[in-house]
Parts: C-alpha cells; sequence; structure tokens
C-alpha cells in the first residue's frame, strides 16, 4: 500500500520505530500542581505561615507554565504541540539540484501538514501546487525537509515535474529564479501529549519548584528564631524551617544544572573552535 502522507517521526530518541526494553519509561507527562506537590516540593508545607492559607493550585500552575516557556527558549524548542505555517523563498536552482532544501524556522518538528507553491498571501486560496507528502523527506531533530521522490508512489510523475514540467519551474517560463514567500509550509512541533522525555519534565518541575521557593519562601519559612533574656540569663529557639527550606533551594539549583546540562546535550550541539 502506498503511503500518503509523511507518517509522524518519534522524537525521542529521534528516529527510533520500536521499544525494545518496555520496563525503561523514557516519556512523562508535562507537570501538573498535583505532580508538583508530591515531587519536588514533597514534605514542604504550602501553606502562609501568616494566615493559614494554602497556595491554590492556580499559582502552581503559574509557575509551571513559566518553568515551560524558560526551557523553550533555553532549548529553542517547544515542549507542548504548536501548529506552524511558514513561508520561504521559491529559489529555482534548490528545486533544480537540492531537493528543494528547507530549513524550518522551529525544529523538533514531528509531523508535516503540507507543503505547497503558493504566490499569494491568502492561505485560504488553493496553491499553485500541492506536493505530495509522500515525497516529503523529514529531519525532525534539526527541523529540515526535502523534496524526494518515493519508489512505489509516482515517481515517474515525480520526474517528468521535477526535470522537464512546470510544476517545480512555475516561474522558468518568464524567466524568474526566485520568488519571496513562494513556498508555504505547515507542520507541527514539539512533544505529543504524554510523550515528553522525562529529562524535560524533570527539568521543568526543578525551575517550577525553584520559582515557588524563591517566591514564597518568606511566607512559608517566615524567620522563627526567638531570643530570651530575663536578670542575664538569656535563651534563644529556633527550629529547622529556614535552614530546610534553604537547603532544599540550593539542592534544587543543582539538579536544575544537571537537568539543563543533559538537555542541552541532546537537543543543542556544540562546538569547540580552537582556531580562526
Amino acid at each position: 500500500m502506498s503511503i500518503t502522507r509523511t507518517p509522524n517521526i518519534t522524537l525521542n530518541p529521534v528516529w527510533s520505530t520500536d521499544e525494545l526494553n518496555p520496563r525503561v519509561e523514557r516519556f512523562n507527562s508535562i507537570p501538573t500542581p498535583t505532580t508538583l506537590r508530591g515531587g519536588v516540593l514533597f514534605g514542604i508545607p504550602l501553606t502562609s505561615a501568616f494566615d493559614q492559607s494554602e497556595i491554590p493550585d492556580s499559582q502552581l500552575q503559574r509557575y509551571i507554565n513559566e518553568a515551560i516557556s524558560e526551557v523553550e527558549h533555553l532549548l529553542d524548542l517547544y515542549i507542548t504541540p504548536v501548529k506552524f505555517t511558514e513561508k520561504h523563498d521559491y529559489l529555482r536552482h534548490n528545486f533544480t539540484w537540492n531537493y528543494n532544501y528547507l530549513k524550518l524556522n522551529h525544529p523538533n518538528v514531528y509531523s508535516i501538514q503540507s507543503v505547497e507553491l503558493s504566490f499569494t498571501n491568502d492561505t485560504e486560496n488553493t496553491p499553485f501546487v500541492d506536493f505530495p507528502l509522500e515525497h516529503v523527506h523529514l529531519m525532525p531533530q534539526e527541523g529540515v525537509i526535502q523534496l524526494v521522490p518515493a519508489f512505489g508512489t509516482s515517481l515517474s510523475g515525480f520526474l517528468l515535474s521535477a526535470f522537464s514540467g512546470t510544476q517545480f519551474h512555475a516561474l522558468r517560463a518568464i524567466g524568474i529564479t526566485n520568488f519571496p514567500g513562494g513556498v508555504r509550509v505547515t507542520y507541527e512541533a514539539g512533544f505529543p501529549e504524554g510523550q515528553c522525555p522525562a529529562v524535560l519534565t524533570a527539568l521543568i518541575e526543578t525551575i517550577a519548584g525553584i520559582k515557588i521557593l524563591s517566591a514564597l519562601g518568606p511566607v512559608l519559612f517566615p524567620q522563627n528564631s526567638t531570643s530570651i533574656g530575663i536578670d542575664g540569663t538569656s535563651q534563644s529557639v529556633s527550629t529547622l524551617g529556614p535552614a530546610f527550606f534553604q537547603n532544599r533551594l540550593n539542592d534544587l539549583e543543582k539538579q536544575r544544572a544537571t537537568q539543563t546540562e543533559a538537555a542541552k546535550g541532546y537537543y543543542q550541539r556544540s562546538f569547540l573552535v580552537d582556531w580562526f
């Protein structure tokens, strides 16, 4: 049976096709206020020391949202699925020699919806050419696509259009070799629900925990040392509240550094330059 569209690509591990060890779970769902309370904030009384009110879930969710956005900016990838429609320049030599090599604006692509040749800003208009999705070769982690003929589909028609027809060289007849924004690509980036790598969900939870403890620490753990002096005799009384809070915050900062380094090692490319 011929392929009619590009299949969704597994992003972690990238290009993997089967889980050989089901006992190892590499994925988690996005953290929620409930998982946050039972995870990095476990054992911490999330209650105001002044009026005994508990931190509402809506406030915890706000810090989770901020943590997700921070990770997305840090790694330049999207956590939750996002749909994009981008316009790229039509370059005839790219179609001729490079199979229309296109670097999309966002990596971590798991599904291509359409690749079209259009010379209008109206996305509702019928495109001049709607390329068959079985011809779209996707490199998901790099965010790169190329139009490559797929064996078992319309190979002869693809070759005819590419090298002697008018589809791929629609502007050749009038002598135009490029057209700004002529190629329109619609795709989805991010991680499907429940398929976010565990290291990223852990990093999100850690950052959210740091934000909560940093912002609300004085409310949760106010100064609670007391000194009493009577006729030359003094006595001081204190609890482990502030010390526990500070130790927990320090531990989370260390975890954040480790998790960030691990995530960057997989989703970002580092180059050592020792000579110019």
